[in-house]
């Protein structure tokens, strides 16, 4: 668990509503592990998300199968492997309070966006149901990749969580799309036990490393004692909605290296993802009835982060380290126009997302920098102090945005 303390500023930054001195418990997590029958163990790890007022979530639940020598399958719910922060979902696995931009998490302000800013593909800790085998060569030869992976799993979901439930008078019709679109659950916020799809999501991973690094995926970045490199490569890709008209695709690229205990780690995204919007034309009211077009957006992104140790054995504790983050994402699509208070079919929806297939497509750009300090006082307390700064001047089409910033500190229990 995570008992975080934040400020946001400007005090009236227009969008935020006056988060000040603001005290919270974030990313808390209740595993159970262990072996079933030899080489065939278990994991049965809950989630207990901010948003949901703690309420709990069945997060993975999967058995692993170990019999084979250098292979290694998952069957049930589990952390899908795609990237390197994607798998350092929790607070004790990364230095920093807050995420990159590209795994950016809705549970907190990791992510400042706006209408037409880039979103990242998908938030950190995205874990679904399916199948995976990931095999592990043995060689010292630098071009055989110390792990290759393949996956399949249900795929992300729609944001409205239109999913194809079970038999009942209930829900025995396939509902409409809703009068605000189609859009993807990139933030994974539907943690559903059935897909909310017909289609299967197909994608594998692929890891070269070098020294020390060659260990068991994923290495938490507070380890520290290591040296060498680590590379990988990850590709995703599937249909999310309920009729199986709207896709997505991602690739990856992600970069380590660690030299006595200085780390450098970068990382590259690319996405394209298609939606439905309803059409506004010429008028701050979408067409009634609703008329969709569909059109996708390209979403592509990378961060830099450095990370140093200030103080290698203080007075207490083991570790003082000094972080600082660069993040970049770019967005290409239509114009979307914010509606606001539009009724329609007799509900009435606080904004909607439309826009004008006339219009020119756009460019923007959202831009971040963190630094921070992170205190390993032992192996199961850690503090964490972190000051963030989002530019929005590119991040929209909106003008006179203003940037927003946050300073933030942490205390993480992990057992």
């Amino acid at each position: 668990m995570s008992l975080n303390w934040r400020n946001v500023g400007p005090k009236q930054p227009r969008f935020e509503t006056q988060i000040q001195d603001q005290i919270y418990l974030a990313d808390m997590y209740l595993a159970f592990h262990g072996p079933v029958v030899e080489d065939v163990p278990f994991w049965l790890e809950f989630n207990m998300p901010t948003g949901g007022q703690g309420q709990t979530n069945l997060y993975q639940f999967y058995f692993q199968y170990n019999k084979l020598d250098r292979w290694t399958f998952h069957f049930g719910k589990f952390l899908v492997p795609f990237g390197r922060y994607n798998e350092l979902y929790k607070p004790d696995m990364f230095l920093a309070v807050t995420r990159p931009l590209l795994y950016a998490s809705p549970d907190s302000l990791d992510l400042v966006v706006r209408i037409n800013s880039p979103r990242p593909p998908f938030s950190s800790g995205y874990t679904d149901i399916g199948a995976r085998a990931s095999y592990y060569p043995i060689s010292d030869l630098p071009i055989v990749p110390s792990e290759l992976t393949t996956y399949v799993v249900n795929g992300l979901g729609e944001s409205s969580n239109r999913q194809r439930g079970f038999p009942s008078p209930q829900n025995l019709g396939i509902p409409a799309p809703p009068a605000n679109g189609v859009a993807i659950d990139f933030g994974h916020e539907n943690n559903n036990l059935a897909d909310s799809n017909n289609n299967k999501a197909i994608g594998g991973r692929v890891v070269y490393s070098l020294g020390s690094l060659k260990l068991p995926w994923p290495i938490p970045e507070r380890v520290h004692g290591i040296d060498g490199l680590t590379m990988g490569i990850s590709a995703m890709g599937g249909q999310y909605d309920l009729e199986g008209g709207l896709g997505y695709r991602m690739v990856g690229t992600d970069f380590a290296f660690e030299y006595r205990d200085i780390t450098f780690t970068a990382e590259y995204q690319y996405s394209w993802t298609q939606f439905k919007s309803p059409i506004s034309i010429s008028s701050p009211t979408v067409i009634v009835p609703t008329v969709f077009a569909r059109d996708y957006e390209e979403i592509n992104g990378y961060f830099i982060q450095g990370a140093y140790p200030l103080i290698r054995k203080p007075t207490y504790g083991k570790r003082v380290t000094l972080v600082g983050v660069w993040n970049q994402m770019f967005r290409r699509g239509p114009l979307l126009e914010l509606l606001l208070n539009q009724s329609i079919n007799g509900t009435t929806f606080p904004s909607i997302a439309a826009w004008n297939p006339t219009e020119p497509r756009l460019s923007t750009r959202l831009d971040k920098w963190t630094v921070a300090i992170h205190y390993l006082l032992t192996d199961n307390f850690i503090l964490k102090a972190d000051y963030s700064y989002w530019l929005l001047g590119s991040s929209s089409s909106q003008v006179g945005l203003p940037n927003i910033y946050q300073g933030a500190f942490s205390a993480v229990l992990s057992f």
